[in-house]
Formats: C-alpha cells, structure tokens, sequence
C-alpha cells in the first residue's frame, strides 16, 4: 500500500495517505468539539435519570463488553441496539445514552452495547462484542418488554461499520434463528476497510489484509440478510459517500432491499448528535424505516 508512480493505494480511489487522512481525520476538523462532548455527556447523564435504565449488564468476557438496557414502557415493544462510534479507539456506552430517548419515546426497549476499544483488542473482537449483544437482546427481549420477533440494530461511524457486520452475520452460527435481526440502519460507516489501512487510525486498529477484508461488510454480503437502510448527513466527505453508495448497491446486487437516506444539512456529528430527539428527521426516518421491515 505505499505509492509507487501514480499507483493507487490498494482498495481506494487514492494514491498518497495523507488523502485518506482528509477524508477521516474528523477529530482534528471538529471545531465545537469541546461543546459536542459538553453535549453528549449532559444528554447521555439526563437520559439515564429520566429513563429506566439497568446498567452494566455484562455480555462478553472482557469488563468492557456491557450494555445500558433501557426497558420499553409497554410488553412486546420493538427493540433496537446501538452500537456506538469513536473510530474504534474511544468513547463508552455511556457518552451514547441521550440516543435512547427518541426511540424509547416512539415505544422502543433500547440497547446501548458497548466494547473494549483498540488497541486493547482488535477489530474483530469489536465484532464479537456488538454480536454478543445483539445475541443477549434477542434471548433477554421479553425481560425489557421487547418482542424478540421486532428486534433492530443501529450504529454510528465505528458502530456503522459494526451496524454492517450485523447485517452480514449468520446468526444459526450463534444458536439464533437465520432472521433474528430484522432491519439495520449503518449510520456513516465504513464498509471497505482496506481504505483503513492506509490512514492515521492504522497504527490503532491494525488492520491485516486478512482483517481488512473479514471485517468489510461489502466483501461478507450473504444469500440472506435483512433490509438495511444506508445513512448519512449529507455534507459529509466524499469517502463516506462513496462507501455508502457503493455498499448499498451491493446490497441491493444480491437480491436484498437496501434504502439510502443523506440527511439534508447534516454532517458526520449532528446527524447522530440529533438522532436521540423523537422529533428529529433522522429518528423519524429510522423509526419509519423498521416500521417497514
């Protein structure tokens, strides 16, 4: 993956590194990101107060793999998981719980999963996390008055790429039946990790070409799978725009339904950072979108 005469970096539209770096490197062109963090904690604490919330339910073997439970208020709600962002390297659970409250207030039991961040684990043990959950809200469903048969999975950049590898698991594999998720919205994810390999995150994520492509949801896409919705904001760079279009498309080159929604006006953050308000187009439109599965 190093440049050589105009060469393109393997599995990108790119020849140089640094032109990865300017589609991703979201940390260091986030100007109000003081203000952001302000916003997701405060949110995150007053979610949790206000809502029923049994916290800290281990899924997985390391500490870190737990879940925040918001239970629904009535028996046999649908149910929805997020699975949250943070480039794989950072932010818990608990920074993400203000993204109950729309889908709480619109009659879902919501999951906050969580993982243990890179470089701890790898890549892959992420996944193991995110489908340990999934797998504890399909047995647990009716113990948060959820329906087991409605349940739905979300996730945000990092938790995109995870919202992806959800929709391409073989859940007979975990003793779950083949359709046990029911519809997955991978919000501003990557779906071609080889473009990862070239980037700042590398020395982090440590990707191999094994990995890189294992942990694509593109290169995984099964005879079956769930609907899916393909979500981003609309300004967001180009590169998650491509992967976007190129993943639904293949989705949909499989047989399988595959909906695209670009929030107007939204970037990478205030896309997810408005999604926990019932209000919101974009908690609408994912609330609308699993109505449909």
């Amino acid at each position: 993956m190093t440049y050589f005469g105009g060469l393109m970096l393997d599995g990108t539209p790119y020849k140089l590194p640094v032109e990865v770096d300017l589609q991703f490197d979201l940390a260091n062109h986030q100007w109000e990101r003081a203000a952001y963090t302000e916003f997701v904690v405060t949110k995150s604490r007053q979610t949790r107060e206000m809502l029923e919330c049994i916290e800290d339910i281990r899924v997985g073997a390391r500490d870190e793999e737990r879940i925040d439970v918001f239970p629904a208020k009535a028996p046999n709600s649908p149910v929805v998981m997020f699975i949250h962002g943070g480039w794989w390297r950072g932010t818990t659970r608990k920074e993400w719980s203000y993204m109950a409250y729309g889908f709480h207030q619109l009659g879902y039991a919501v999951v906050i999963s969580d993982y243990t961040l890179c470089p701890k684990v790898t890549i892959p043990d992420i996944t193991q996390a995110s489908r340990a959950a999934v797998a504890w809200a399909y047995e647990h469903a009716e113990t948060i008055n959820g329906n087991k048969d409605r349940l739905f999975v979300c996730g945000h950049s990092a938790g995109g790429q995870q919202a992806g590898m959800i929709a391409v698991t073989d859940w007979t594999k975990y003793g779950l039946p083949a359709d046990a998720v029911k519809g997955v919205v991978p919000m501003s994810g990557v779906f071609d990790m080889r473009v990862m390999q070239s980037g700042f995150l590398q020395p982090y994520i440590q990707l191999t070409g094994d990995t890189a492509r294992t942990e694509s949801a593109l290169f995984n896409i099964p005879d079956v799978a769930p609907p899916i919705m393909v979500f981003l904001g609309d300004e967001e760079s180009i590169e998650f725009h491509r992967q976007a279009e190129v993943f639904a498309e293949a989705w949909r080159a499989k047989g399988h339904r595959a909906e695209f929604m670009a929030m107007e006006n939204e970037d990478h953050s205030s896309s997810i950072f408005a999604a926990g308000d019932p209000d919101s187009p974009a908690c609408k439109a994912m609330v609308e979108f699993f109505e449909s599965c």
